[in-house]
């Protein structure tokens, strides 16, 4: 009879009592799995922005096998001119504004067919450090001001990671897309490491809308980079400069370095010829730093840099794709005419993003 018991026991814990665990899963997504397309905010617990206030992630319900992570922008803060404009804080307050203006627009839109990430749960990491969410210093120091700036962007997505993972973890999600705008876009260069790691066996899309990183020495010169690594503290792979072949590039190499990293992975960049607004933030490099007029990098410089970007090595050394417009637009993943309505050379955006993630390498430009 005991050896019954004992067998009854074990085949319980072997099968019936895991599958009763497993089962249970508590994670706070849970309560809303059943109201489709719903918007919530989560304080979690170590998440700061850089005056010190407590942030969180938003989420929008969708289908748990499906994840968008978006990483939200809103420029940088490095120096007194461009501390001011960027924010310092950011809670469910802010949440609930940025979920209202992007609801129906562009990427976001769940109701739009056309959209390829429809049906995707959503995960909104909010911009609140002023580090384009790669910086590890609690205790920084912007120049030009007194004031301790919390540069933990990179410690944020950590922990918006964990919290969420278990419930994609749990649903075995099959597709993963990580993309971000402006600052967001920078984020992803760093990031996309921590999501890559975390979802080895789901299909991995990642797009950086509007964060160019330049090889050219006159749009990001040695001297900017290096500033920005100090200033925010930036954990860049201790192989990320020697993956290949040219140090000179600095952190230019992060587009051959993923695409060796992660071969089956799809990488996407998005840019007009002209952005006005990564013009102003790339004008302190301008001229060995010493800043470029009117805090503006020329327009040709940018534009040449944006060229060879591509020509140079996102076309011959990495499997990125490119989809490039006229203009100084700053981000287009956002806009309802630029996503939906603006056709080049045959595409629309909407139909570029849906090719990127099903794996197509694509070089579109106006």
């Amino acid at each position: 009879m005991k050896k019954i018991i004992f067998l009854f026991l074990a085949l319980c814990i072997l099968f019936g009592c895991t599958r009763e665990v497993q089962s249970s899963l508590k994670h706070p997504f849970t309560e809303f799995e059943s109201d489709a397309k719903s918007f919530h905010w989560f304080d979690i617990p170590g998440m700061i922005c850089r005056d010190g206030s407590q942030t969180g992630i938003g989420y929008r319900v969708g289908s748990p096998k499906k994840l968008a992570i978006y990483v939200n922008g809103g420029g940088a803060c490095f120096n007194s001119e461009t501390c001011g404009p960027n924010p310092k804080s950011f809670d469910q307050n802010d949440w609930s504004a940025l979920s209202a203006e992007y609801a129906n627009r562009g990427i976001f839109d769940a109701d739009n067919d056309k959209n390829p990430l429809k049906d995707f749960s959503f995960v909104f990491v909010p911009y609140c450090t002023g580090d384009v969410h790669s910086g590890t210093k609690p205790n920084g120091r912007a120049l030009g001001l007194a004031d301790t700036q919390r540069y933990v962007g990179s410690y944020n997505f950590i922990k918006s990671m964990d919290f969420i993972q278990p419930y994609f973890d749990y649903n075995k999600v099959e597709e993963v897309v990580l993309f971000g705008l402006s600052a967001g876009g920078y984020g992803v260069y760093v990031n996309f490491l921590e999501v890559t790691q975390r979802y080895p066996n789901a299909k991995i899309t990642v797009t950086n809308d509007s964060g160019p990183l330049f090889s050219d020495a006159q749009a990001f010169p040695i001297c900017l980079q290096l500033g920005f690594t100090f200033i925010f503290g930036l954990p860049l792979p201790s192989d990320l400069l020697g993956c290949c072949g040219k140090p000179e590039l600095g952190l230019a190499n992060v587009y051959e370095y993923s695409s060796k990293k992660f071969p089956n992975a799809n990488f996407g960049f998005v840019s007009s010829y002209e952005d006005a607004t990564s013009r102003f933030f790339l004008s302190f490099g301008y001229n060995n730093c010493t800043g470029a007029p009117g805090n503006q990098l020329p327009a040709a410089v940018f534009r040449t840099g944006i060229k060879n970007l591509r020509d140079d090595i996102l076309k011959t050394k990495s499997t990125w794709s490119t989809y490039y417009i006229n203009g100084d637009t700053h981000t287009m993943l956002a806009s309802n005419e630029l996503f939906y309505e603006r056709n080049r050379s045959g595409m629309y955006l909407y139909e570029w993003v849906g090719k990127l993630i099903k794996g197509e390498r694509m070089h579109v430009t106006e």
